[in-house]
Formats: structure tokens, C-alpha cells, sequence
């Protein structure tokens, strides 16, 4: 494919918060924590009259640390991400080619290599295109649906699983 696939993205709060959640939450940790959380808890509901106060409020904030607690504090990281960081003030400019992906934001540009993506995960809501364990480029699917399928092939052939 020769072909040059350009898009733009404007992120905004529930883009990256939808972002932390999936990286929070799909993983081995997270996935614990709900749990624990859950059993929590199912524990405080069937007992908490056998407790005195202080072990129920602890089960309680136990319960409620990874299932309310949690997501309410990456809501809070969106926003002030989004409202601190420039990068999250205007699109970003995405032209993907056979040497890899370029992005650009006003007189800044970015050129990333396919072999420097190390990993690719994709749901209903975005792509992500990580180049380290932690930093990943977030492209919500909505605000490209006509390049979609072009860009998941192009994606597919380039990225080394």
C-alpha cells in the first residue's frame, strides 16, 4: 500500500478518560482490584451486622475504592490533563504512510517508525498505538470512520505483532 492516510484528531476529556479507564481497568491489577472491591463489598452486605462501625466503613471503603473511587479519580486526571496540557487545545494532525506515522500540531512535528510501535490495542471507541509501555497515540474512531478500515489494514500489515 502507497497510499498516505491522513487524519485529524481533536482529543478531548472523555477521550482520555476513556483511555484511562481501559488502561486501569484491563489489566491483571485492575481486574483484582474490581474484584476485591466486589467481594468487599458482598462481604459487608452479609455481615455488617456482625461488625461494629469502624470494620464496616473499612469493607465499605474497600468495596468502593476500585469501583467508585478509582474511576471518579481518573475522571479528575482527564480533566486537568486536558486543561493543562496544550497537546489536548487542538487537533492533531495524523498522516500514516509505509514508513510510519507523522503528527502534527501547529510548528510541531512528530515522526514515528511502524517498528517503534509496540503495541496496538483497538475497542469500540479508539485505537491505540503504544511506542512505550505507558505513552500511547489515542485515535477515537469516530472522528475518522471514512479512513477506518484503510487504517486498520494499513495498522495490520505494518505493526509486528
Amino acid at each position: 500500500m502507497d497510499k498516505t492516510i491522513k487524519i485529524k484528531v481533536k482529543l478531548g476529556v472523555w477521550d482520555l478518560y476513556h483511555f484511562l479507564l481501559q488502561y486501569n481497568y484491563k489489566s491483571f491489577g485492575g481486574f483484582l482490584g474490581v474484584i476485591i472491591s466486589l467481594l468487599s463489598l458482598g462481604y459487608l452486605i452479609t455481615t455488617y451486622q456482625k461488625h461494629d462501625l469502624g470494620t464496616n466503613i473499612i469493607f465499605l471503603l474497600i468495596g468502593l475504592l476500585w469501583t467508585v473511587i478509582q474511576p471518579l479519580l481518573l475522571l479528575q486526571k482527564a480533566v486537568q490533563q486536558a486543561a493543562k496540557n496544550e497537546a489536548y487545545k487542538a487537533a492533531l494532525e495524523y498522516e500514516f504512510d509505509n514508513n510510519g506515522l507523522k503528527i502534527h500540531q501547529g510548528k510541531d512535528k512528530v515522526e514515528v517508525l511502524w517498528e517503534n510501535i509496540v503495541r496496538v490495542k483497538e475497542d469500540k471507541k479508539q485505537i491505540l498505538l503504544f511506542t512505550s509501555r505507558i505513552h500511547a497515540c489515542i485515535l477515537p474512531k469516530e472522528q475518522f470512520l471514512e479512513e477506518l478500515q484503510q487504517l486498520k489494514i494499513l495498522i495490520q500489515e505494518k505493526v509486528k505483532k
